[in-house]
């Protein structure tokens, strides 16, 4: 559920956007804004599905953008003000307001808001485009774990799978990117062109600034290190990219920037699953402790958060998923194992579940599939003459 708040009062903004990360039927997407210009361009860009224009600081424009925003068929406007009136409220009507809230926002009458947008939603004349390709992010604040490893052999997974054309990975680390090198690809196309045509970007555009994977038929929105987006690469331009390719893909993997900053939030908003990678090494751990609390302080929930333990190895001393669990106050979803293939694999430009899928980390990479999917798929380790097999094989190319 895509939410717009336009106000120029903050305390009406975070009332709202408080209420609105606690409902507890859907996975919202929020966005604010402080002016109505500003706040028409968002509606637009987000695709807002509803939106609470708060009409104190300025009665007439409020009351035009609100008969603008409710061009939208199926979108929700709802107005307010700090002194509403009967004769207020007549003319929000009138222009297209179909809900009043009162101020100071009441979380119940937003619940009830929210509901209503979700039975409308539901319907089944819902003009706004389909937006229901599932996104997942991997990310950590520390570099080094593991991140775009479990990016690129999850998405190829996948890819594999459900065939070509339905899953596409997003290079979103935009300082330092590594999808291209790390599968081999040489793209004619980077997500800084998706950033300079995001406002008439479409499917079929898309389409043509990934990259195609031919091993495993997965698209690849790649971003380059020759060229850093920097300042000028906004949270809602990554929006856009991303409701696009909901609308494109089944499966959205993205790979972040190591970094608990307000572009990765803006991904986190639209996805799915976080799956939150780590260590089973102090600084790792300590990492994670941090970005798991300062999530769920910002909405994020056990629903959405998955702590995958990357590069696990037994061994006297080593501290154990259990205590990681009991460390983090966090469940853990995923134990993947310490494999040097990983290294190898990556150093070739190939995933390791292509090149070692022999290997106890590629049965574990598929079981995180599996999770994705919500499907459970039996794989049998293969026998000693199949390793022996794979190993060659593996030597060969």
């Amino acid at each position: 559920m895509r939410i717009l708040i336009i106000s120029g009062n903050e305390s009406f903004r975070q009332s709202v956007q408080a209420a609105c990360l606690r409902y507890e039927h859907a996975v919202v997407t929020i966005r604010t804004a402080d002016s109505i210009g500003q706040g028409l361009d968002l509606a637009v860009q987000i695709e807002a599905q509803i939106v609470f224009v708060d009409l104190t600081r300025n009665l007439e424009a409020g009351l035009l953008a609100i008969s603008q925003l409710a061009e939208v068929k199926n979108r929700m406007v709802v107005a307010s003000i700090d002194k509403m009136t009967t004769e207020i409220m007549a003319r929000a009507i009138r222009a297209g307001a179909q809900e009043i809230l009162s101020q100071p926002p009441q979380e119940e009458e937003v619940d009830e808001i929210l509901v209503k947008v979700g039975r409308m939603l539901n319907s089944t004349d819902n003009s706004q485009p389909p937006r229901e390709g599932k996104v997942i992010v991997c990310f950590s604040s520390k570099g080094g774990v593991g991140k775009t490893t479990v990016s690129c052999n999850l998405a190829n997974i996948l890819a594999r799978r459900l065939g070509p054309g339905r899953v596409v990975l997003i290079d979103a680390n935009t300082q330092a990117p590594n999808v291209a090198p790390m599968l081999d690809l040489r793209p004619e196309h980077w997500l800084r062109d998706c950033i300079q045509e995001y406002r008439r970007l479409d499917s079929d555009m898309l389409r043509e600034m990934t990259t195609h994977h031919e091993a495993s038929g997965l698209d690849v929105l790649a971003h380059s290190a020759d060229n850093p987006l920097g300042l000028d690469f906004t949270e809602d331009q990554l929006s856009k990219i991303l409701l696009v390719a909901k609308g494109t893909y089944d499966y959205i993997i993205v790979d972040t920037f190591p970094l608990l900053s307000s572009l990765n939030l803006a991904v986190m908003d639209l996805s799915d699953d976080i799956f939150l990678i780590t260590e089973g090494v102090v600084p790792a751990i300590r990492s994670a402790h941090y970005n798991l609390k300062m999530l769920e302080q910002a909405g994020y929930g056990h629903s959405r958060i998955k702590v995958v333990l990357n590069r696990y190895t037994k061994f006297r001393g080593n501290v154990t998923p259990d205590l990681i669990s009991e460390t983090l106050n966090w469940p853990i979803s995923h134990v993947l194992p310490y494999d040097v293939h990983a290294t190898i694999a990556a150093n070739n430009g190939q995933a390791v579940v292509d090149m070692f899928p022999d290997q106890k980390l590629t049965l574990a990479l598929s079981m995180l599939a599996d999770d994705v999917m919500g499907i459970k798929t039996p794989v049998e380790e293969p026998n000693i003459l199949q390793q022996l097999f794979y190993r060659v094989r593996a030597a060969l190319t």
